[in-house]
């Protein structure tokens, strides 16, 4: 099976159909960088399956569809087809039989994607099981493009597996175990579920078989309970209705003395009535002298209130002023301690700043010592640094002028060889310089393009007519479509109005005669006011319209003589009557009606009026003498549901019609004659460019050969020319590096004798420098010690300060505080006299008001004692009274006990009467039983009955269903459990056989590596590696010769491209695709590896089909047939016919 085909449609940059035919196993698809060869790669990728955008390079799926340029719009769907010539039968399976298999997949801008297997749609899965084991697929080894060298190399050890299981042709293994797998879990998934149900239905057999055995004991118990509660209800039924009459005849006895009780209890309370009144008469005149008291009482107390406070004011300041006196000696006791605390700060504070000074010069003594010792050492330093420069100078000017005497014999050897190899150059390009065959091909093309131009010319002219053309063709066009549309609406308008005239004058039953709405008809002037004359006209539009007067009849409400008035009047008032405004029949009523623009003119001239002449307004009112009608409000006036006015329209549609139709006949005649002359000129324009297309291409080829021809010419003259300016270069610059070598070895010897000269002096300098700066380091030390001392002097000194500073603070506050309590004991002394005066005139007034308020109370008490008596007489009563409402309240209370008693006995009877009915049974006459021991015995039944639960009674007929359904669920289990056995089994040999063929495949991978790998890099040493079992991941390992890398990413760009194809080219002698894609997998290699990558392929190409892209001489040389892919316009894609000949002449001349 090979590829014999591609076809690209709006992928990507192909916009046009674009057919590639691979003639031959090596094909190389050549042309610029950005033209679209990648997008060739991007297109068997995507048809073979792949579902990942990011891999084609995009974002979305939809990136694949061409999406235009401004030249070209985009397209709407993206289809690519890949033919395999199966000729020899190799695919297998059920496409075998074909001698050719067409894939092909498209997909539109609405994300739609379809596949195709020779023209019948299909799913993506049949397309990757077509290629299963093949070493074809989106992902495999087959496909390689740009960057992918280095992701094969960089690859984890289970993406390295995938290609070596791809290789094997274990991925249909993979895929049956993965579906074999899906499928045991379903089965044990349905078997967990069918166990789920079995356990149920075992748990329902047991609650069924339990229930059946309980029904037989609920209906005996049943039974018994009934009976029991029958004989209860019974007997309570009976003891009720005793109770209900004995309840009946106390209700009667307490009714009575309640009567008398409610009696003695009005008496009561008319006593206490009049008693009452007495008590509020003395109230009354107890008012005045309470509120005498109480202004006295008050008056009193306020004296009172005012004697206390200036009292304890008073003890108060004087409190205050013992606290000051106090305070003050307080403080003038902390001012004697402050000035002693000061005098001791000062003496200490002295002290320290003699040691500041003492320390102060200790320590510039030692600066002054250590900048002395620096400046000897500083110089001491920059005479050996220049003598260290100096040695560290002549020994690099060693090392660079032999470095640069080693390039020199480099040099002249290399230069020696390019002049040889320029000689031979110069030979082969004497023999290859025809400038004949140029000028006749221009010459010819030059004639060309004057017809080119002639024809362009002509179609320019031509496409200006046909412009012309078109527009008038469009604009009759235009014309004719409106005159159309405006018809249907009239013609719709027009059965519009047919049907309501109709409807309104049909609608009661066939006249003998004609409506005057049917003959009735209007100047111009007047049918903009159609709906006003409607209106006026109401009731006569309806009326009948005669002849003569002899056609009178009785029946008919309304009549009209046609031609009856043989003179009108023209103006009334100066204005025009409404018979001017009617055309046909003349009506003698309106010649009596004037017509005026507005209510406000027409009322100004009612009073102008004879006798029987009116005013019909424009505006809606019809105005008489003594009267005035509003046609647009009167019910009379809308009977004629705007009749006269369809009509009217109705008679205007008809004539817009008929001219309409008459201008769209002409229209049309027009429009069809302009159709015919455009299609006679496209296809004049069409021929036109047709010869100017085949013109063009007769140009482009000849420009192309002539362009080829010249290229070559220039190319041999460049080159000529070049090949002696660089053998010039090359004799001058032998010359140069010949000199210049001589040279060299003189620097070289003079700069080793000045070193042995300056050693012993350089080492001399480098001890004295080493003895100054363990002096230096000494004086430093000292120095640190002095300044230490000197800190800490310093900061006791500033304690100190700050001491003495905080004691002054506090010596201020104190003296303030003491000026201010000086203040506060004069305040209070000020205070204390004044109130000392107040205390007894306060005291006096008080005494006084005392003996007033004690008259007062003597007055008030009298008054107390009579009313007391007067309270105690009505508390007598209120008790009687009070008495009186409890009997009466507790004869209401066993009234209405026995009034509920009575009724609770009859709902009880109810109650019984209603459950025995419930029941279904009679009252039991005489009973007499025990009813606590019939409850007792009824409880235990129904504890009994209550202990049985929910009884199912049909639970026989459900235990035999449920078996049933257990037995067939069980024989459900028994065959999932043989199946999921099946698959277990199914598994392992799954596993066993791919673990075979796994390890075959890479033993033999490793072995043709192990071969490859050597003959590549002409020695080294690759192998492939297992993480662990069999199951692990893949491990690639690489030593280039003379190399001894730990890790592939040590090796160079073109070293890991090479380790890269010799294991993809193991693989392919293992297990060889149909056909091999390569993307510039050479542009990393230098000639020489481009050369072993070359002979790699031809070896190859004898079992597998190369469709390679490449920018190499080398690997052009190599295809059996040229595949070129140009860009003519930006963002478009085009195929291009390349000649291998000229191709393979081309190249040998850049090359030479």
């Amino acid at each position: 099976m090979r590829l014999s085909s591609l076809r690209l449609s709006g992928f990507k940059s192909f916009a046009d159909q674009t057919t590639l035919k691979f003639k031959a196993n090596r094909s190389a698809i050549v042309g610029p960088n950005g033209c679209g060869k990648s997008n060739v790669i991007d297109a068997v990728r995507w048809v073979m399956g792949e579902s990942s955008a990011r891999q084609l390079r995009g974002g979305s799926m939809q990136d694949v569809i061409f999406t235009g340029t401004a030249k070209r719009k985009p397209v709407g769907v993206a289809s690519v087809e890949l033919r395999f010539d199966n000729t020899y039968g190799k695919l297998g399976g059920e496409y075998n039989a074909y001698n050719e298999l067409a894939v092909r997949r498209q997909v539109t801008r609405e994300g739609k994607s379809e596949y195709f297997l020779n023209g019948t749609r299909c799913r993506r899965r049949d397309i990757t099981d077509i290629f299963l084991g093949t070493g074809l697929g989106p992902r495999s080894y087959a496909v390689i493009e740009q960057g992918m060298i280095n992701r094969l190399i960089d690859a984890k050890p289970d993406d390295m597996r995938i290609f070596i299981e791809e290789a094997a042709g274990i991925s249909r293994y993979q895929s049956r175990r993965k579906e074999t797998l899906h499928h045991l879990e379903q089965t044990t998934q349905n078997l967990s579920r069918l166990e789920d149900i079995e356990s149920e239905l075992k748990a329902q057999l047991k609650t069924l078989k339990r229930q059946s055995e309980n029904a037989v004991q609920y209906q005996e118990l049943e039974k018994e309970i009934l009976t029991v509660k029958v004989e209860i209800l019974s007997f309570q039924y009976e003891k009720s209705t005793q109770l209900q009459q004995e309840y009946t005849l106390q209700m009667d006895e307490l009714g009575e003395s309640f009567k008398q009780t409610r009696s003695e209890l009005n008496t009561v309370e008319h006593d206490l009535n009049d008693v009452s009144k007495i008590f509020q008469r003395l109230i009354q005149n107890s008012s005045p002298l309470q509120q005498e008291w109480q202004i006295a009482d008050n008056k009193r107390l306020s004296l009172q209130m005012q004697l206390e406070q200036k009292t304890q004011l008073l003890e108060q300041n004087k409190s205050q002023l013992h606290l000051l006196e106090k305070q003050k000696e307080d403080i003038k006791q902390k001012v004697q301690l402050l000035d002693i605390q000061l005098d001791d700060l000062y003496t200490r504070q002295d002290d320290l700043q003699q040691q500041v000074i003492r320390c102060e010069k200790e320590v510039s003594e030692s600066k002054i010592a250590i900048e002395k010792i620096k400046l000897s050492y500083k110089d001491k330093k920059e005479a050996s640094e220049t003598l260290s420069q100096t040695f560290e100078q002549q020994k690099q000017r060693e090392q660079t002028l032999q470095s640069q005497q080693v390039q020199l014999n480099k040099n002249i050897q290399r230069g020696q060889q390019q002049k040889d190899v320029l000689l031979l150059q110069l030979k082969r390009l004497n023999k290859k310089n025809d400038d004949g065959l140029v000028q006749e091909l221009q010459q010819e093309y030059q004639d060309l393009l004057a017809g080119i131009d002639l024809t362009e010319k002509i179609l320019s002219d031509d496409a200006l007519k046909l412009k012309q053309f078109q527009q008038a063709y469009d604009e009759a066009k235009t014309t004719c479509d409106d005159v159309h549309s405006q018809i249907k609406i009239l013609r719709q308008e027009k059965i519009n109005l047919e049907k309501l005239l109709a409807k309104t004058t049909v609608s009661k039953q066939k006249k003998p005669y004609q409506q005057l709405i049917q003959v009735l008809e209007l100047t111009s002037e007047a049918k903009p006011y159609a709906s006003l004359i409607e209106k006026f006209l109401a009731k006569w539009l309806s009326a009948a319209v005669l002849d003569s007067e002899d056609q009178f009849r009785k029946d008919v409400a309304r009549q009209v003589v046609l031609n009856k008035v043989d003179q009108l009047n023209q103006k009334i008032l100066g204005l025009p009557v409404l018979a001017s405004w009617i055309e046909h029949p003349q009506l003698s009523f309106c010649n009596d009606i004037a017509i005026v623009d507005t209510f406000k003119n027409g009322i100004a001239l009612q009073s102008r009026l004879n006798v029987g002449q009116t005013i019909l307004t424009l505006d809606g009112y019809w105005i008489g003498s003594d009267w005035i009608i509003a046609l647009f409000y009167d019910e009379d006036s809308q009977v004629a549901q705007g009749m006269l006015s369809h009509k009217i329209r109705l008679e205007e549609i008809i004539n817009e019609l008929k001219v309409l139709e008459e201008k769209y006949a002409v229209d049309e005649k027009n429009l069809s004659e302009l159709k015919d002359k455009l299609a006679q000129h496209q296809q004049v324009i069409s021929s036109q460019q047709q010869q100017l297309k085949q013109q063009q291409n007769q140009a482009q080829a000849l420009n192309v050969s002539v362009i080829k021809l010249q290229s070559q010419h220039q190319a041999y003259t460049a080159q000529y020319q070049q090949l002696h300016e660089q053998l010039k270069q090359v004799d001058v610059q032998l010359e140069e590096d010949a000199m210049q070598k001589d040279d060299l070895e003189i620097d070289i010897h003079a700069i080793q004798m000045k070193l042995s000269a300056l050693t012993p002096e350089y080492d001399q300098a480098q001890q004295v420098v080493f003895a100054s700066e363990n002096d230096l380091e000494m004086l430093i030390e000292t120095l640190k010690q002095c300044e230490q001392n000197y800190h800490d002097v310093r900061e006791k000194l500033n304690a100190c300060q700050k001491e003495s500073g905080l004691l002054d603070k506090d010596q201020s506050f104190l003296t303030a505080q003491l000026q201010q309590v000086h203040i506060q004991i004069k305040h209070l002394t000020t205070l204390i006299q004044p109130s000392t005066d107040e205390i007894p005139l306060l005291q006096q007034q008080y005494e006084e008001q005392l003996i007033c308020v004690e008259k007062l109370q003597t007055q008030l008490s009298e008054w107390q004692c009579e009313l007391n008596t007067i309270q105690a007489k009505q508390q007598q009563l209120t008790e009687k009274r009070h008495q009186l409402e409890i009997d009466d309240q507790r004869l209401r209370d066993l009234l209405e006990e026995k009034r509920l008693a009575w009724h609770a006995v009859k709902s009880d009877l109810s109650h019984y009467s209603e459950q025995l009915e419930n029941l279904n049974a009679n009252c039991l006459k005489d009973i007499i039983i025990d009813v606590a021991v019939h409850q007792e015995k009824l409880t235990k039944l129904q504890t009994k009955f209550a202990k049985l639960g929910a009884v199912n009674l049909v639970a026989s007929a459900e235990y035999n269903d449920v078996k049933q359904r257990h037995e067939e669920l069980t024989h459900q289990m028994s065959d999932l459990e043989n199946t999921i056995e099946q698959l277990h089994a199914a598994m392992k040999s799954i596993d066993q056989e791919t673990k075979k063929l796994f390890m075959q495949t890479f033993d033999k991978i490793n072995a043709e590596l192990k071969i490859l790998f050597p003959k590549v890099f002409s020695g080294g040493e690759a192998s492939l590696s297992l993480d662990g079992d069999w199951q692990s991941g893949v491990k690639l390992m690489a030593r280039p010769p003379g190399k001894r890398n730990s890790s592939l990413a040590l090796l160079s760009g073109g070293e890991k491209a090479l380790t890269a194809l010799s294991l993809v080219f193991a693989i392919f002698r293992l297990n060889p695709a149909p056909f091999c894609v390569l993307d510039e997998v050479d542009a990393p290699l230098d000639d020489a590896n481009v050369g072993r990558f070359c002979n790699l392929v031809k070896e190859l190409s004898e079992q597998v089909q190369f469709i390679y892209i490449t920018h190499n001489k080398l690997a052009m040389t190599m295809a059996t047939d040229l595949l070129g892919v140009t860009m003519p316009e930006p963002g478009t894609s085009k195929l291009v016919t390349v000649n291998l000949e000229e191709a393979k002449e081309y190249g040998l001349v850049a090359e030479s």
